[in-house]
């Protein structure tokens, strides 16, 4: 009898253990865990240079950026560093490798809402993921990846709404298009589409009352966040990016409780110098140079079912078709004629609807496949296909390893660590963005050499940092990195490790 009971328990066990498995959802435990694990094993293991610094120093003390301020991100990452894995460094990457993954997970939602199977969503968003830059922005401390994670919940939100229009799922794309106004301003270029699908779809049901007290509501929820801003202004927080310094290093910030100066903020009016800045032949050189990089992202071979899945879109549906079209033009028509060197990184949200498109191709493909009788020759041509699209996520990420791996890349902590470690009592160093915010993380967040004062030369005109310097060199050790002759006109310099220490003439 008790052999009889033990064997009835191991088979209820057995059995739960088979219904508790039966309802996870594997695939999208997949789609947002695959990214997940790779981005881990690849991510920087502390502080990164350049932004990544600068975000991560400002997010961990409470700080404020230049434009355009990035409040969303500045208010979850304070939370985030704060989880006890790593440095604080390590853990701002790993808050990128999150969102990374979160925007795959959201994106598989939104195809699997459109009838895209598990392999075609594979073959489109595997591809996306182990993209070079997609891959290489979710490694580091960067805005891009929770710019895309925010932009693929918003599509899902409106196909939910479409699906079911109710007052809790209306609130929710309020909510979510807030949030993304308040972490990346480039999120405007996302409402002409969400507003389109909106008035296209159930025009009845958003045009009630309640329907637009919610969305307005939800809205307002999100924008919130860009009370950070006011607020630690107020707090006069140690690190400041948002204001500049004169010839007597008095640093004059921006006033952001005024509606002035964050309206100056928020809206990148530092960078209006840069926008809509080509014409002519130029431009078309960088609508080349656009189709070279969506290549190089889908690994030329996700083109084809790219461009086929754009077409297809408006068969199956014109409605989501020409807002994923508006999205996708209005973020890439923005960002190709914006004069910036490092504008290859903010392709990603047009990267995430050409992937969505990637996945209509692949799916109607594997649908024709279906269709076709190879009886004869005993082989499937739809298996024959979903290997080949798992075969080719798998070379994308193979190939694409090498070119971002950052696991064991410290350069940034080391270079930081080497000029502090030589730069004298007192000293000031002034540097570009490849020295200051690391140094100034070094100082801020872990209480390194509180004696070092550090002045990125962004923050202050040539002709005033010409002057400071001029002041300054007989009554303190000034280092520099890149230094120029007109910059130090009659002063000399002595090489001291990866900067230049400024000295009155010999």
């Amino acid at each position: 009898m008790k052999a009889v009971a033990i064997k009835n328990e191991v088979n209820w066990l057995n059995g739960l253990a088979r219904t508790r498995l039966s309802s996870v959802d594997w695939r999208a435990l997949a789609a947002f865990s695959l990214p997940f694990i790779v981005y881990i094993f690849t991510l920087a293991p502390t502080v990164y240079n350049l932004d990544s610094a600068e975000l991560t120093t400002a997010a961990a003390t409470g700080g404020l950026m230049r434009s355009t301020g990035y409040p969303l991100y500045l208010t979850l990452g304070s939370l985030w560093s704060k989880i006890p894995l790593g440095d604080v460094g390590y853990r701002m990457n790993l808050f990128s490798a999150f969102t990374g993954a979160l925007t795959i997970f959201f994106a598989d939602r939104s195809l699997r809402k459109w009838g895209v199977g598990g392999w075609a969503s594979l073959g489109a968003l595997g591809l996306l993921a182990s993209g070079t830059y997609f891959w290489g922005l979710s490694l580091i401390a960067e805005v891009y990846t929770l710019h895309t994670a925010l932009m693929a919940g918003l599509i899902y939100a409106l196909v939910c709404w479409r699906e079911q229009p109710s007052l809790p799922r209306i609130a929710l794309v309020g909510l979510v298009a807030g949030m993304g106004l308040a972490h990346h301003a480039a999120s405007i270029l996302l409402i002409p589409g969400a507003l389109f699908y909106l008035l296209s779809t159930s025009p009845r049901q958003l045009f009630t009352v309640k329907s637009l007290g919610a969305v307005l509501l939800g809205l307002l929820l999100g924008l919130s966040f860009y009370l950070y801003l006011p607020i630690r202004y107020a707090a006069q927080p140690a690190f400041n990016y948002a204001g500049t310094y004169d010839a007597n290093l008095i640093f004059h910030p921006v006033n952001l409780q005024s509606l002035g100066g964050l309206w100056w903020l928020v809206t990148g009016s530092t960078f209006a110098g840069q926008m809509f800045a080509y014409g002519g032949a130029d431009m078309w050189g960088e609508v080349w140079h656009f189709a070279q990089e969506l290549a190089r992202a889908f690994f030329v071979i996700g083109i084809g079912p790219g461009l086929l899945g754009l077409v297809l879109a408006f068969k199956r549906d014109w409605r989501t078709a020409v807002m994923l079209a508006l999205m996708f033009a209005f973020s890439a028509g923005f960002f190709i004629d914006y004069r910036v060197v490092d504008k290859n990184t903010m392709f990603l949200p047009a990267y995430l609807v050409f992937a969505l498109w990637v996945g209509f191709g692949l799916q109607e493909t594997l649908e024709w496949l279906k269709k076709i009788d190879f009886s004869q020759s005993g082989i499937r041509g739809s298996l024959i296909l979903q290997g080949a699209m798992a075969a080719v996520v798998l070379l994308s990420l193979g190939w694409n390893w090498r070119l971002v791996d950052l696991s064991n890349d410290w350069s940034g902590r080391e270079r930081g660590e080497a000029i502090l470690s030589r730069v004298q009592t007192g000293a000031l160093v002034i540097g570009w963005w490849d020295t200051v915010p690391v140094i100034q993380y070094l100082q801020l967040v872990e209480g390194q050499r509180p004696d070092v004062q550090a002045l990125n030369r962004f923050l202050i005109a040539q002709d005033d940092l010409q002057t400071l310097i001029q002041k300054e060199v007989d009554y303190r050790p000034i280092y520099i990195d890149n230094p120029s002759k007109d910059l130090l006109q009659g002063l000399d310099t002595d090489h001291i490790g990866p900067v230049f220490q400024i000295k009155p003439p010999r």
